[in-house]
């Protein structure tokens, strides 16, 4: 009966996000057990507290973006989303790891940056900034656009039954997004002083061997950082977890990790990657950035990892 008391709070608390999540799930519970006495079975007062929509929206709920996709349509973008970013991080990270000589299968041979050559395949290769925003934008395009094609009644059915009671996952399917938006906060916060660092002339100031190769984990890092933001933003995105969506964010954080591990043990980073200390205060930024950079991937992508391992576990057991 516990868990049927808990399926319902989740389904409730699904809507929330934050620390307003353990604020309503603690004064619903705490209502609810106040009123059980009144009734023959937790089934009949959990029936009579009606929809968990209907109750969020008591609790001060109001969606960011009234209309409704269509749940079809929305996993289908998510898929080639998740498919296409995929790819491209794939054969992006093949393409700076060879830039890098990092390939185990690789000969020796000096690092050549190609960034400049005209070839359309190694522009696109060495741009991942813009052709993962391209893949943004062009995602939201034809959300919309299948959207309008296929759209669904805007009418959210209240009604609320016992069958419906049942029919609620466990609890344990709803997310919970306060970490990983923790983690979030400062990822972003790191990256945008990166950014901002990195866009001035530093790379052309420093006179040093290891100049190329800085100004080349520059663009390195930036496939990683974009999709990690699209997963962060689909999965916010997400009410219940799926084995899809698990399945996939798994493989994008689990091939992150294996990459980022190859650069940094074959490239012999920290003895050949970094730059002389107590030259100058832009040598150690330099540094940090680029150490922080690494750090900061690493542990989203081993936090994500862990939690969809975790999550899986959880939800689909037998």
């Amino acid at each position: 009966m516990n868990d049927l008391l808990e399926r319902y709070l989740g389904a409730v608390c699904s809507y929330f996000l934050g620390p307003k999540k353990h604020v309503v799930y603690n004064d619903l519970k705490s209502q609810i057990q106040a009123y059980a006495h009144q009734y023959d079975d937790l089934e009949d007062l959990l029936v009579s507290y009606g929809h968990p929509r209907s109750v969020a929206l008591t609790y001060g709920y109001r969606p960011l973006i009234q209309h409704l996709f269509n749940p079809k349509i929305v996993s289908f973008v998510e898929r080639i989303v998740f498919f296409v970013s995929g790819c491209y991080l794939f054969f992006s990270t093949l393409y700076y790891l060879e830039q890098f000589n990092c390939l185990p299968f690789q000969s020796t041979q000096h690092v050549v940056s190609t960034l400049n050559m005209s070839t359309i395949l190694t522009w696109i290769l060495s741009h991942p900034f813009h052709i993962m925003g391209g893949i943004a934008i062009t995602s939201i395009v034809v959300l919309i656009s299948l959207d309008q094609k296929h759209p669904i009644s805007q009418e959210i059915d209240p009604a609320w039954s016992l069958q419906k009671l049942y029919d609620l996952p466990h609890q344990s399917h709803y997310p919970s997004h306060i970490a990983e938006t923790l983690f979030m906060t400062i990822f972003t916060l790191f990256f945008t002083c990166y950014a901002i660092f990195f866009t001035r002339d530093i790379i052309i100031q420093i006179q040093h061997e290891s100049y190329q190769m800085i100004h080349l984990m520059t663009y390195f890092f930036q496939p990683f950082i974009m999709i990690i933001f699209f997963d962060y933003i689909i999965d916010m995105t997400k009410k219940i977890y799926t084995k899809k969506y698990l399945k996939y964010s798994t493989l994008i954080n689990l091939f992150t990790l294996t990459a980022l591990s190859i650069f940094v043990i074959n490239s012999s980073f920290l003895q050949d990657y970094l730059l002389p200390l107590n030259i100058n205060w832009n040598y150690t930024f330099v540094n940090i950035f680029i150490i922080g950079a690494l750090v900061m991937i690493y542990i989203i992508s081993l936090y994500k990892l862990l939690r969809n391992l975790k999550s899986y576990r959880s939800l689909f057991r037998k």
